[in-house]
């Protein structure tokens, strides 16, 4: 691995670089890490440039052990970090689907009223329709009982 540092170079300083722009970076690898090397601005892009120079001198052998050490924590935060961006992911993935089912919810609850709303209305009306009925049938069997006791009376009159 490779960092750039902020300086960039001229290839008319005397570097041979194809490109004539040079950016100086620092090694981030086991065998020289920390050392600061020059390198074309386009080593990963398009046509390759071979320019490489160190700047640095090597590192000494305990520099390079510590930095074993240290990219083997950087690996490992790397892996942490990698796994709580898959956790965050999943959370977010669980809202969102959390979310999806609490308007699913909301919506069936709305629906559920509105039939309630319009279960009571026809039960309502239901109502008003038995008790007019009630009111016809006493209404009817009143005339009922006055034309029998009319039918009644007036057979009897008739008979005297």
């Amino acid at each position: 691995m490779m960092s750039s540092s902020s300086g960039t170079y001229s290839g008319s300083n005397g570097h041979m670089c194809t490109y004539e722009t040079c950016v100086l970076r620092t090694s981030l690898t086991v065998d020289n890490f920390g050392r600061r090397f020059l390198g074309c601005s386009r080593y990963k892009v398009g046509p390759k440039c071979p320019f490489f120079q160190w700047i640095d001198n090597p590192t000494c052998v305990r520099g390079n052990e510590a930095a074993h050490f240290v990219q083997q924590k950087m690996d490992l935060l790397r892996s942490e970090l990698q796994l709580a961006h898959e956790r965050e992911r999943a959370a977010t993935q669980v809202a969102a689907e959390a979310t999806q089912m609490a308007e699913i919810a909301q919506d069936r609850a709305a629906k559920a009223t509105e039939r309630e709303r319009k279960f009571r209305a026809s039960s309502v009306q239901a109502k008003e329709i038995a008790v007019r009925a009630l009111e016809q049938e006493r209404k009817c069997r009143i005339a009922l009982m006055l034309s029998w006791f009319f039918f009644y009376f007036g057979y009897v009159v008739f008979m005297f």
